[in-house]
């Protein structure tokens, strides 16, 4: 049973830092669509969705840390993916207790882009909000089919109990 705890903490430990790590990269190097000077597809949303879908929230949060930490704009970029990263793997935790859809955890994120735009009104970024939006709304459906292809390709992917059933949010052993 230890061995199995063992297994899945660095199986998710992996996915965490393979993802984090690859967002802080996109990040750092704003590997990004762009329409003009406003991004309209960010990697690091679907990275920090993943992470969030299979590692769970302190996962995401982690994942949405380094995401935020290595963009142009951390002040903004942190709290939007680090939030945005706990939201969705507690989505995803309720949605996989309750054997529903789990690309459903995408609102965890998206949810957090209001934030964002709060955020950057503040800071004097207000004529990139629609931008923003308009990033949202695409990053809400990319999401949306990478988790649902994930899911398709291996139900179990998001049970936190490999094919054993031994560990689940209900019986609190992951």
């Amino acid at each position: 049973m230890n061995r199995i705890c063992d297994s899945h903490l660095g199986r998710r430990a992996g996915v965490v830092l393979t993802l984090g790590i690859c967002s802080f990269i996109t990040g750092y190097f704003s590997l990004q669509l762009t329409l003009g000077n406003a991004p309209i597809f960010d990697p690091r949303d679907i990275l920090v969705t993943c992470a969030g879908a299979l590692a769970g929230p302190a996962g995401g949060g982690i994942a949405g840390f380094l995401a935020g930490a290595g963009g142009p704009e951390p002040s903004i970029h942190v709290p939007l993916y680090t939030l945005g990263g706990i939201f969705t793997g507690l989505i995803a935790r309720y949605l996989v207790a309750g054997r529903k859809w789990v690309p459903g955890a995408v609102l965890g994120l998206g949810a957090c882009y209001p934030l964002a735009g709060l955020l950057m009104m503040v800071s004097g970024y207000s004529n990139k909000i629609a931008a923003l939006a308009f990033q949202s709304l695409i990053m809400q459906f990319c999401c949306i089919l990478i988790l649902s292809i994930l899911q398709s390709l291996d139900p179990l992917i998001f049970s936190w109990d490999g094919d054993r059933g031994e560990g689940s949010p209900e019986t609190g052993v992951f």
